[in-house]
């Protein structure tokens, strides 16, 4: 059995390594005027198309094989077909001066993209790889750049307070069981193991509980920060000649991802709830086409790795422009009844957790103490509760609506009216005893809504005239 593995794990490798080689080959790419074609495949041929116009980013990555070879990666984002498995726009495997002149090429502004274009070659196709003349040739030469930000080694003290590296350790734990087991290895017969077995064996269960805890905090430590160093080292954050905003990060896999200014909408501030404690936030793109999180690859919105709060206000104001108060203004409370559903829905929740725990450990005929310990969850559901109340408000302020919710993840969000193509006002039961509503901007950038929670009717309908007029007050009543 062991022998007719090792034949199979060949032959799929084998299979993997051809299938890689043919796609390569029979991937073809050609830009014209108004559109970028893609074509792969061999037996089943697909050929993808997109207007230039829906190019929302472009994202250049090299893991450390390409590094190696000179090579990259070029994911085109637009907006829609990213998103679908089979439809993305990539093209592996060219080489870096040919990447690097496709993406200034695509994202050019539009008086450089018209001298730029010619038409004897803009028709010809090119093989990922080869030296593409068209595009070096109508490249434009690279535009002066303006550092806005870059990182920090100081940063890095923020990474175990975002939760990655539990998530981290959780995977690498579950594919060193799996390996163990697959692999028939008995731990416990290793020397080191079975030493520490055997003294953690010896403690009491509070030495025990605090022992693991104090292991597992430390790996998840550790593991964050090598995390964060892989993922966000020499990351910076400049703003190009044409007004194009361009993220490189990377340790040994690097990425470059370029957003179009003129498809910019507005931008995020989040903090999640430990990384607030320690006055720390990210900072997100809020991008026409491109989903917070997500785009040619996962992560293309983001504007600055978890670091200090004050830096995420002020990147947020470099990449906006004026006010430069936008991050870091008061906002518009939301009143007494907001509270009191904050407080109700918090504590009855809380309660009924309590009243369940109590009916079970009575039918279970199990210790007093154990009901009594959860108690404690009803002073957290107030915290809970008054923590997001502080979170609730909105304001518009200089044509962009600023909108921040939430308590385990805070955020701030900053659009611009403009980029506003709908509005949404939803009343649940409770909210229309209380004359609540919940009023979502809709939009095609970012996370394609953006609510103001639990507002009185009246002023959820004045914001909506207010933000956008021509939409809204033709079904105002006078």
């Amino acid at each position: 059995m062991s022998g007719s593995g090792s034949y199979w794990g060949l032959a799929f490798a084998v299979f993997a390594v051809g299938t890689s080689i043919v796609r390569w080959f029979t991937t073809r790419y050609r830009i014209t005027d108004d559109r970028v074609y893609v074509r792969h495949g061999l037996l089943n041929q697909k050929v993808l198309s997109v207007a230039r116009d829906r190019v929302r980013t472009v994202d250049l990555s090299a893991h450390v094989i390409y590094r190696i070879l000179g090579l990259r990666r070029v994911s085109i984002g637009t907006g829609r077909n990213d998103r679908r498995e089979g439809e993305s726009f990539r093209l592996d495997a060219l080489t870096l001066p040919d990447a690097e002149a496709l993406r200034t090429m695509l994202l050019a502004t539009a008086g450089r993209a018209a001298a730029a274009r010619t038409p004897a070659r803009a028709g010809q196709a090119a093989a990922p790889g080869q030296a593409a003349a068209a595009i070096t040739a109508a490249a434009a030469p690279a535009a002066a750049e303006a550092e806005i930000v870059r990182l920090h080694p100081a940063w890095i003290r923020f990474a175990p307070l975002t939760l990655t590296g539990l998530v981290i350790l959780g995977v690498v734990f579950g594919f060193i069981v799996q390996f163990i087991d697959e692999a028939h290895i008995n731990v416990t017969t290793i020397g080191p193991v079975h030493r520490l077995s055997a003294s953690f064996g010896t403690l009491q269960l509070a030495p025990q509980i605090l022992t693991a805890a104090l292991v597992v905090a430390l790996c998840m430590v550790l593991i964050s920060m090598a995390g964060y160093v892989a993922v966000f080292w020499n990351f910076r954050l400049v703003r190009l000649g044409g007004g194009n905003l361009l993220v490189t990060r990377g340790l040994l896999s690097t990425r470059a991802t370029t957003i179009d200014s003129a498809r910019l909408r507005g931008v995020e501030i989040s903090e999640p709830l430990l990384l607030r404690a320690a006055r720390g936030a990210r900072c997100i793109a809020i991008t026409t086409g491109l989903r917070v999180g997500r785009g040619a690859e996962r992560g293309g919105s983001l504007l600055l790795p978890p670091a200090p709060r004050r830096i995420a206000r002020a990147v947020a104001a470099d990449v906006l422009g004026p006010p430069a108060e936008l991050g870091t203004s008061p906002l518009i409370r939301h009143g007494p009844r907001a509270r009191r559903r904050r407080y109700t829905r918090a504590l009855a929740g809380s309660a009924l957790i309590v009243a369940a725990i109590f009916a079970l450990c009575r039918a279970a005929q199990a210790p007093a103490w154990i009901w009594l310990s959860s108690l404690v969850l009803l002073p957290l559901a107030a915290a809970l509760a008054a923590d997001r109340y502080r979170s609730l408000g909105h304001e518009l302020i200089a044509g962009r609506l600023v909108t921040r919710t939430g308590s385990l993840v805070r955020r701030r969000s900053i659009l611009d009216t403009e980029g506003i193509i709908g509005w949404r006002i939803h009343q649940s039961w409770f909210q229309r005893r209380q004359g609540l509503v919940t009023l979502t901007a809709t939009t095609a950038a970012g996370r394609q809504h953006y609510e103001a929670r639990d507002v009185a009717a009246a002023e959820a309908l004045s914001v909506a005239a207010a933000a956008t007029p021509d939409l809204v007050r033709p079904f105002l009543a006078a």
